[in-house]
C-alpha cells in the first residue's frame, strides 16, 4: 500500500492523492465501525464522507490573511520537514470509549517529507486519553527502531505527554509507567 501511495505522490496531482488518502481513511473508519460497533455502512456514505473530509481540510487550510473580520483566528502549527539526516515520527491515538478500544498510528517521514514507514496497532483503552497518547509515542519510537530510522523527532498532539517525556513536567499520574518506558527508549 505504501508503494502505491508513493507512486501516486510522484505521478499524480496533489488533489488526487488527498482524495485517495481520504477514501482509505473512510474505508478504515467504516471497517472499525463494523468491527467495534457491529454497524454496516453504505459504501456511498463512505465515499461522501471522504469527499467531505477533503473539502473540510481545504477550508481549514485557508491562510490567516483570508479570515473575515470579526472572526477569531485559530492558531495551528504547520507541519515542517525534519532537518537533513533526521526522521520525523508523527503519532496519534484514536479512542472508542464505548468499546474500550484504541488505535495507535505512526507515520515516519524523512527530511524531504516523504513517508518512509507507517504503522497502526490496536490496543485496549486504559481509561485515560493521555495514557493512550503516551502509548502511541512509545509505539512510534519502537516503529522507528524497527525501520532503522534515526535520529528522530517525535510529534504528538498531546503536549502533556511530550512535556513529560522530555522531563519538562513532573507528574504522578496513572500513565507514569508509560512515560518511564518512553524515556528509556529515547536513551537507546
Amino acid at each position: 500500500m505504501l508503494s502505491v501511495l508513493q507512486d501516486l505522490y510522484m505521478k499524480r496531482k496533489k488533489n488526487e492523492l488527498e482524495l485517495v488518502l481520504a477514501v482509505c481513511w473512510a474505508i478504515w473508519y467504516s471497517r472499525n465501525r463494523f468491527v467495534f460497533e457491529g454497524k454496516e455502512e453504505d459504501p456511498k456514505k463512505s465515499a461522501a464522507r471522504a469527499i467531505a473530509i477533503v473539502e473540510s481540510y481545504k477550508r481549514i487550510k485557508i491562510p490567516n490573511e483570508q479570515t473575515s473580520p470579526g472572526h477569531s483566528r485559530i492558531s495551528q502549527q504547520e507541519w515542517v520537514n525534519p532537518p537533513k539526516g533526521c526522521y520525523k515520527v508523527n503519532v496519534d491515538a484514536a479512542i472508542n470509549v464505548s468499546n474500550q478500544k484504541a488505535g495507535l498510528v505512526v507515520v515516519i517521514r524523512n527530511s524531504m517529507g516523504k513517508v518512509v514507514a507507517a504503522a497502526i496497532q490496536g490496543a485496549p483503552y486504559r481509561g485515560n486519553v493521555a495514557c493512550m497518547e503516551a502509548e502511541a509515542v512509545l509505539f512510534g519510537i519502537q516503529s522507528a527502531q524497527q525501520a532503522a530510522c534515526f535520529p528522530i523527532i517525535i510529534e504528538s498532539d498531546s503536549k502533556e505527554v511530550v512535556d513529560l517525556s522530555l522531563k519538562k513536567k513532573i507528574s504522578k499520574t496513572e500513565f507514569e509507567w508509560k512515560i518511564a518506558e518512553i524515556q528509556a527508549n529515547l536513551k537507546n
